[in-house]
């Protein structure tokens, strides 16, 4: 028995994954990172395994979407298999004794991918039955779509090393005929393989290897073949391979150049694996070169990369599109802030407000119960496509429950992320349904639009585009800015939303000023010092420091009005979808967006600062305390939430590792953080006007009974769709209906 597990241990496939875990951890973590990425241990609030069990092609999950994926994880299963033949053939010398030696190597490294296939193959058909409801036959046409295209790179890989790599009985000298020149060495560095290497291998402890047919074969001698002609085997395979592995490079700059042609722009999780086999191409070419000088090489690589993007000889930074970047840039200082924020202009812009809310109030339907109209602050939450879906839903059941009672009375709309995506589709849609056009603000197509994938595209620019730096551009406003995922997603968007918000800024001030639809704060928060940039169409001066103190200017000023920061840019160009885009930037997955000023300042997701749009909201009526008191009859804050808030103490058992980063994970809090921050200013307005005055009306998205939490992604399943849809009508957001509905009487 003990001699059994001996023999075991000797087999080529034991052996290579015992090399494996000696010698290409690297290697290994891609597979490792893609199965915790595919089952949803990592990145699931992100929705990153529906890269991969749901991926989109042609706006359609199916089976050619699928057959992408199985081509290109065929395609980094060969990569794969190259490098590691690249690196380690010299080290078994009796493969160059073989017929087909890549074939052979290729069958018997395959116990990790077929271990990875068979746990893909499980997980996904669970998935489709269970989060996308789909039948048996479905299903099965997936997996077939994934199987061929996964048959299909194999064929091709086998077709090309049957006609291209070469046995060692190829180089033996027929009579009469001159072997190939294959000695002059294609590669330089470290690890040129030389004769010598052969020689320190022939001492594998291999013993038998798994020949095409499945069939064990004993490991022979091969000490009477001359060296020259081993080694003239492995350097001709490895020619053949890294053809292979160029052209990996090939289909990305190619597709990436595409990213507009919806038929180039193949699923991205096809892209992810095409990805994992340039950086397999990229770390095997660079061990076989450099060997003990790769770290090295690798940092100091990073180092000049950073300097050169540092100091703009490199431009990868996302631009917001409609400004103007090639003539003179602002000062982002102090005193450009002092001076753009005086008392005077701060008064000007209430000033200019006050007469908006006096069409407001003019605008309003009368009631028997009151005299004066209530005012209605709308504050929408981030969380991707989970909180635009939660958002539009619950807005099209309250126009439905108060036949559009409760958007007319709205002024102010605020919040972040995938939550004012959805807001600014509404608000666009109820603006066109009173200048004339038919159209039901509670007609299914809408959500079913907000619905729709972002994330496929978004992904697959990165990978295919951006990590090579942008070089596609566009031209708009006399600029010319980088197609990259930036552009990409709001390209997609307005492909969802059939371009009802493709609009520049200044088309909105119009509406505005005539109160025929609320006003609209987007509030991305500035990196560089953690201001708020105040996007609106109107002058909001007055948002950019707390309202009550001894003067103005004592007090600091924790926002800056975008429209005079970035007057000279032409900041009426802005397209509306790049402000949506920079409020809703997460880190990585969209781009910060950063401003023709000097220093250039970037900004980020507006969920950083103030994810529900409250602290905006609660500012807004302080400045407009006066008038809203002896104009209105009280205040209705309508808060939709992605999420729900945190209702007990989190309990963790730690280890060493996790007490050492609890500092950092205090980060995982940022928005129960605002919850206690918000509540402060909900007291303090409760104070301010009085607990009979103010109204506070929350609908929270939360999770059904025995259903997983819908993820935090651009892309949203079928269940989970159905779960956001149905949470509408869970008693506490019931009772929040019928709490609307009784103030708006």
């Amino acid at each position: 028995m003990k001699e059994r597990i001996v023999d075991w241990y000797y087999t080529f496939p034991i052996q290579l994954i015992v090399l494996h875990l000696k010698s290409n951890l690297f290697l290994l973590f891609l597979w490792i990172v893609s199965l915790l990425l595919m089952t949803g241990n990592m990145g699931v609030n992100m929705g990153f395994m529906y890269l991969m069990l749901s991926p989109e092609y042609m706006g359609e999950v199916g089976f050619y979407s699928f057959a992408f994926l199985g081509a290109a994880f065929g395609g980094f299963l060969v990569t794969w298999n190259i490098t590691t033949y690249i690196l380690h053939s010299p080290q078994f010398p009796f493969l160059a004794s073989l017929q087909r030696p890549f074939t052979k190597f290729f069958m018997n490294n395959s116990i990790i991918p077929i271990l990875f296939l068979i746990v893909f193959l499980w997980t996904l058909v669970d998935f489709q039955w269970y989060y996308e409801c789909w039948d048996g036959w479905t299903i099965a046409n997936n997996v077939i779509g994934f199987i061929f295209g996964f048959m299909t790179t194999l064929i091709f890989t086998i077709i090309y090393f049957q006609f291209t790599n070469k046995d060692i009985f190829s180089f033996v000298k027929p009579e009469g005929k001159k072997p190939p020149n294959l000695d002059k060495p294609i590669l330089p560095g470290n690890r040129t393989m030389t004769m010598e290497n052969v020689k320190q291998a022939r001492h594998s402890k291999v013993r038998s290897y798994l020949t095409e047919s499945f069939r064990w074969r004993p490991v022979r001698d091969v000490a009477h073949y001359e060296e020259k002609y081993l080694y003239k085997v492995f350097r001709q395979n490895h020619f053949n391979s890294i053809v292979l592995q160029s052209m990996s490079i090939l289909i990305l700059i190619v597709t990436g150049y595409m990213i507009e042609n919806e038929f180039f722009r193949i699923p991205a999780g096809a892209s992810y694996f095409i990805f994992l086999s340039v950086i397999t191409s990229i770390a095997g070419v660079l061990s076989y070169w450099l060997h003990k000088w790769t770290t090295i090489f690798t940092l100091f690589l990073i180092f000049v990369i950073n300097t050169l993007t540092k100091h703009e000889f490199i431009d990868p930074k996302n631009k917001a599109f409609g400004l103007v970047y090639d003539e003179h840039q602002t000062a982002y200082s102090y005193e450009t802030m002092d001076s753009l924020h005086t008392k005077e202009v701060i008064e000007e812009d209430k000033a200019a407000t006050l007469a908006i809310l006096e069409k407001w109030k003019a605008k309003q339907p009368k009631s028997q119960l009151r005299e004066k109209p209530k005012m209605i602050i709308l504050g929408t939450s981030g969380g991707g496509l989970r909180a635009s879906f939660w958002t539009m839903q619950v807005m099209q059941q309250l126009d439905k429950a108060t036949h559009g009672k409760f958007f007319q009375q709205s002024s102010l709309i605020t919040g972040a992320s995938g939550g004012m995506i959805a807001m600014a589709y509404y608000r666009e849609l109820y603006l066109q349904k009173i200048q004339g056009k038919e159209i039901d603000l509670s007609d299914q197509k809408y959500l079913n639009n907000i619905g729709k994938d972002l994330l496929n595209p978004v992904i697959f620019t990165v990978v295919s585009n951006d990590i090579f730096l942008p070089w596609g551009r566009f031209e708009e406003n006399g600029q010319k800015y980088p197609k990259d995922r930036g552009y990409i997603f709001e390209w997609q968007m307005n492909k969802n939303l059939d371009h009802a918000i493709d609009k520049k800024l200044h088309e909105y001030k119009t509406p505005e000023a005539n109160a025929e639809i609320p006003l609209m704060f987007l509030a991305p928060a500035i990196v560089n010092d953690g201001r708020r940039l105040i996007i609106s169409p109107q002058d909001v001066a007055y948002m950019t420091s707390p309202p009550h103190g001894p003067s103005y200017e004592e007090i600091g000023h924790d926002g800056i009005d975008f429209r005079k920061l970035m007057e000279k840019q032409d900041a009426d160009q802005l397209r509306f979808t790049t402000a949506i885009r920079a409020n809703a930037s997460f880190p990585y997955i969209l781009p910060n967006v950063a401003l023709p000023t000097e220093p250039r300042v970037e900004l980020a997701d507006a969920g950083f600062m103030d994810n529900m749009g409250l602290n905006s909201g609660h500012r807004f009526v302080h400045v407009f305390e006066d008038w809203i008191k002896e104009n209105t009859s009280g205040i209705i804050f309508v808060v939709i939430r992605g999420s729900a808030p945190q209702d007990k103490p989190i309990s963790e058992r730690q280890g060493f590792i996790e007490s050492a980063v609890n500092p950092i994970r205090i980060m995982r809090r940022i928005v129960d953080i605002q919850d206690f921050e918000q509540d402060a200013y909900l007291s303090y307005t409760l104070e301010l006007f009085g607990e009979d005055f103010v109204d506070f009306i929350p609908f929270t998205y939360s999770a059904g009974e025995g259903t997983n939490r819908a993820s935090m992604s651009l892309h949203l399943t079928q269940r989970e769709k159905i779960d956001i849809i149905n949470s509408f009508y869970q008693p506490s957001n019931q009772k929040s209906l019928k709490q609307l509905k009784e103030a708006l009487r």
